[in-house]
């Protein structure tokens, strides 16, 4: 690259990164798996569950406020309710019990037949919450934005592994097959917006009740950041897979994935990071681009001029 190029690039780019750099906190510069940098939203990925099961103060708080609304009203909503908050707060039976009651009562419920497919899956009697969840589907199969059918395989593969974690952690949840290589591939051309909204709503709803370390959300994590690469980029997908890792997710494919999505992001990071000091560092910024532009000005005055110099040279050795 000659000196007069090289000074107009640099001049380029310290415009583009002065232009860029006011929106740096909202976007950033990420990198898409064909080695493209996009300039995007900065959002994360990784679903981290609907509520945190650790605030017990909270969770009580609001099954205290469940309570004393279904007491006042006596309505049904209300004690449906009640049981999600029972749910919530961990005590799965006395939960169980509401929904049966409820089922027995006012049979054929949507949300009655969830409910009491969480609370015997939580309760650890799969078969049970197999029958109950595959029963709200069958009442309303867009619940979840049709996300439900995950929640099957999950099951079908917990019953088929009749407590044997080792099955889970061995076995694919959902077939999915995105092939054997550093970039994963949609081999099988499914809707990959519909699948990554479906995953990260069942996770989102897991993950509530489920932490690490877990096969079956580390699996689907895993699927998850890969859907995350193909369809946003490599930084969602290494987010995603942050979160895989979290809960004990492990493999060579993984790695290698991993490894390459990194390497990917570099290229993001490093224009990030530029930008970044260019919006903190407006005035020196501003100092450099002005030094490049009167240098690379000079740079043009001076080959102009030896240019013109060479011209009459030659014209005055012609005569």
């Amino acid at each position: 690259m000659s000196n007069l190029n090289f000074i107009k690039y640099l001049t380029i780019v310290l415009f583009l990164f002065m232009g860029q750099a006011g929106q740096c906190c909202i976007n950033e510069y990420r990198t898409l798996l064909s080695g493209k940098l996009v300039f995007t939203d900065a959002e994360n990925m990784a679903p981290i569950g609907r509520f945190n099961a650790n605030n017990k103060p909270y969770l009580l708080e609001k099954l205290h406020e469940a309570d004393s609304i279904y007491r006042l009203t006596g309505k049904l909503e209300d004690y449906s309710d009640l049981g999600s908050m029972l749910i919530y707060t961990g005590e799965y039976l006395k939960a169980k019990q509401i929904f049966q009651d409820i089922e027995q009562k006012t049979p054929g419920l949507y949300q009655t037949a969830a409910n009491l497919g969480t609370a015997y899956e939580l309760l650890g009697q799969n078969d049970s919450a197999l029958h109950w969840i595959k029963r709200a589907v069958e009442i309303n199969p867009n619940s979840h934005r049709g996300s439900e059918w995950i929640h099957v395989k999950i099951l079908e593969a917990k019953v088929k592994a009749n407590g044997d974690e080792k099955y889970l952690w061995t076995h694919s949840i959902l077939s999915l097959n995105f092939g054997n290589d550093k970039v994963p591939v949609n081999k099988t051309n499914l809707d990959l917006h519909n699948l990554r909204d479906h995953l990260y709503d069942q996770l989102n709803e897991r993950m509530s009740f489920i932490k690490p370390k877990d096969p079956i959300v580390a699996q689907l994590l895993f699927d998850l950041g890969n859907v995350c690469a193909l369809t946003l980029d490599a930084t969602s997908g290494l987010q995603v897979y942050q979160s895989a890792k979290e809960y004990g997710y492990s493999s060579d494919l993984f790695d290698i994935r991993q490894s390459y999505f990194e390497k990917l992001q570099l290229k993001a990071d490093f224009r990030n990071k530029t930008e970044g000091w260019a919006k903190d560092n407006p005035l020196f910024a501003l100092t450099i681009l002005g030094t490049i532009f009167i240098a690379g000005l000079a740079g043009i005055i001076f080959l102009f001029r030896r240019i013109k110099k060479r011209r009459h040279e030659k014209r005055s050795t012609n005569r």
